[in-house]
């Protein structure tokens, strides 16, 4: 009597069909963040930062760039959420992941925020504050820095260990998140590193890269199963 198991090789973990999506959701966070930058409003640079921020508000631009950054922080939220599932990574980063996605989901929350600021113009304008005016300023000066902190450690330990991307990519998110997280929160106060923003588009390719690297590197389960697929199948008998 023979047991008709299938042969070891020919099992495929689940998680492995469902990779590519998940390195889907950062590409779609990387371009959508990336593009975001260039969208955004420049403002004025005359009158105190009251009256900057106010001309960002009104201009027509705001919507359109804060609707695309809330796509990419969305997608990087889901991404890392979804990474989170996969046993190789999570082991190779250990707890960085799962906080680096409970700051990602955070963030997206807060590009929320972000994006109905704009609804509070008036009140800026006439040096006035509302509950949505503190929480923009808090996303602004905390959880945005936060969020380029962790694109810039999850880059160094995703490209140490090739986790997420490699040491030739890790250099994207380092210094783009580096330079979100200075920028974001410096922005309220002094214009000192502004010039930076641009740079933190970096960190949009970084994702991008890591994302095309990942679909094109063959995990470690597949790696396994190719060695296995060299050896002689194995059955089981019943031998009573």
């Amino acid at each position: 009597m023979h047991d008709h198991t299938p042969p070891l090789q020919h099992r495929r973990p689940c998680h492995a069909t469902s990779q590519p999506r998940r390195l889907v959701l950062l590409i779609a966070g990387g371009a959508a963040f990336f593009v975001s930058g260039p969208l955004h409003p420049t403002g004025s640079d005359a009158g105190d930062k009251t009256e900057q921020l106010h001309s960002m508000l009104v201009d027509s631009a705001w919507y359109p760039a804060h609707l695309v950054a809330l796509v990419g922080f969305t997608c990087v939220a889901a991404g890392l959420l979804a990474l989170g599932r996969d046993p190789v990574i999570r082991d190779r980063l250990g707890r960085l992941l799962p906080i680096s996605a409970a700051v990602a989901v955070v963030a997206a929350l807060g590009a929320v925020i972000h994006l109905f600021a704009a609804t509070q113009a008036g009140e800026i304008e006439h040096g006035g504050t509302t509950p949505l005016v503190a929480a923009f300023m808090g996303v602004e000066t905390l959880v945005n820095p936060a969020w380029g902190l962790m694109i810039a450690a999850l880059a160094a330990a995703g490209g140490l260990t090739r986790a997420l991307g490699n040491r030739i990519v890790l250099p994207l998110g380092l210094l783009g998140g580096l330079a979100f997280a200075l920028a974001t929160a410096t922005i309220a106060f002094v214009d000192t590193f502004d010039p930076l923003f641009p740079i933190a588009g970096l960190a949009g390719l970084w994702l991008v890269t890591t994302g095309v690297i990942g679909l094109f590197r063959r995990p470690p389960q597949m790696a396994e199963q190719a060695d296995q697929a060299r050896r002689p199948p194995v059955t089981r008998r019943d031998l009573s």
